[in-house]
């Protein structure tokens, strides 16, 4: 073919043309469906909360939607709320939906506090919503949650698995380590009544004290406990005496005396008045020690991981980094690999911009992987916004080698950027096996 010759695929005949020409316009598009409504107004409320998450009007008609949405079908939706970087996801035609709207909506757990507690028992946690809700309130705690249901197991699961905080049993609370039956259920996946005493057949829930809970966590007290247990609390708090009572600063807990008669005065018989101010939010009744052991003190910043798995979007850049796949990935949830580029050749970054609150460390585990390979140079650079240096650290590891770097920092604040550079050490004939890792890059 010529060069003046038409290209084929460009040209149409005559006839076509006029067939083109002559042919009707497109149908109109169909009516949206009443799904497909909902879930464009949903789309909209979502859109409309990021721009005033303040708005509890606003608000309100999104959960009123929700609520809407959920009793008119089933299955798996999810819901966007503006504080929080993931999803919290629901069951349509369940009371999902319910207890999101009285957490997220109504402020169950939104009561004042005498202190901030770092450990945080959740007993009863259902799909995670309170759970959810107290870690992001008290970004220092670490929660524990307890649900023995296999299916609000697995909602709990699905909501909780992005933030490291959190941590999941399946197991219910009771007395003493045993196993459970179910007796009744009410409000659906919401409240399950569980009961000992039952042949082996039905008894096929694991259960354990609270001391046993704790231990399973690796904890010695919890300093706030959340429990809302369709009647158990009667087993839980049948012994005032035990010693997690005595290292408790919180109670918050709905007790349940028309599924089983009783529970309010067991749990009031735990909580002597003279220690503890009884009060109610709610549906919540609670228990707050009057001198708290965890005295509220100014907790240090919160460490900052530079290689965040969490909810959210956490910004960085790559500079001067190879496109090959293994120039830059990240692993493990909060380490990555930097590539160094061939001896000569600028240095590979990547750079983090973060905002800091006091912050006056810098610690990370430096390590050369490959083997055999030549030396590599780490180096930490800190920059305030406007890119003058605060400080430099570096270090070079041989083939195989491992080490911490630890940098003190001027107590830091406001918008800094963190770079972490890796390049061949002096002398090096090649970039062969460089496998340069950060292993937990973080500020404290």
């Amino acid at each position: 073919m010529h060069g003046s010759d038409p290209i084929l695929s460009d040209y149409v005949p005559a006839d076509a043309e006029r067939q083109e020409a002559a042919a009707p316009p497109l149908p109109p598009p169909a009516a949206p469906s009443p799904l497909q409504r909902e879930l464009l107004r949903k789309m909209e409320l979502e859109a409309a909360m990021v721009a005033s998450p303040h708005d509890q009007a606003l608000r309100a008609s999104y959960f009123e939607l929700l609520l809407q949405f959920a009793v008119t079908r089933t299955g798996l939706s999810h819901a966007l709320l503006p504080e929080l970087g993931h999803p919290l996801y629901f069951r349509c035609g369940s009371t999902d939906a319910a207890n999101m709207a009285q957490i997220f909506r109504d402020n169950a757990y939104g009561f004042a506090m005498r202190a901030t507690p770092l450990r945080i028992l959740d007993l009863g946690a259902y799909a995670g919503y309170a759970a959810v809700y107290l870690a992001r309130r008290f970004p220092h705690a670490q929660v524990a949650c307890v649900e023995p249901c296999d299916s609000n197991f697995r909602m709990l699961t699905l909501n909780t698995t992005p933030y490291r905080r959190i941590r999941t049993i399946q197991a219910a609370a009771w007395h003493s380590t045993t196993r459970l039956g179910v007796q009744a259920r009410y409000f659906g996946d919401w409240g399950t009544q569980l009961q000992d005493g039952l042949p082996d057949a039905d008894s096929t829930i694991q259960a354990h004290s609270v001391a046993d809970l704790l231990t399973l966590v690796g904890w010695s007290q919890a300093d706030f406990i959340k429990c809302d247990i369709e009647g158990s609390e009667l087993a839980v708090f049948a012994d005032p005496t035990v010693r997690w009572l005595e290292m408790l600063d919180v109670l918050a807990i709905e007790t349940h005396d028309t599924i089983q008669a009783g529970c309010s005065d067991a749990v009031a018989a735990c909580f002597d008045p003279l220690l503890f101010e009884k009060s109610r939010h709610g549906e919540v009744e609670l228990y707050q020690r009057r001198t708290p052991l965890r005295a509220m003190v100014r907790l240090p910043p919160r460490e900052l991981h530079l290689i965040n798995g969490e909810p959210g979007l956490f910004p960085l850049a790559l500079q001067d980094v190879s496109r090959a796949a293994w120039g830059f990935f990240t692993f493990d949830g909060d380490s990555c690999q930097l590539h160094p580029n061939l001896p000569g050749e600028k240095p590979a970054r990547v750079i983090f911009p973060r905002t800091l609150d006091g912050h006056r460390r810098f610690v990370a585990t430096l390590h050369h992987a490959g083997y055999p390979a030549a030396a590599i140079s780490f180096t930490l650079i800190v920059q305030r916004e406007d890119g003058s240096e605060v400080l430099r650290a570096e270090h070079a590891l041989s083939a195989g080698e491992r080490t911490t770097l630890s940098v003190a920092l001027p107590s830091l604040t406001g918008r800094h950027r963190f770079i972490l550079q890796t390049e061949m050490a002096a002398g090096a004939p090649h970039n062969f096996n460089a496998w340069a890792r950060w292993l937990a890059p973080r500020v404290a």
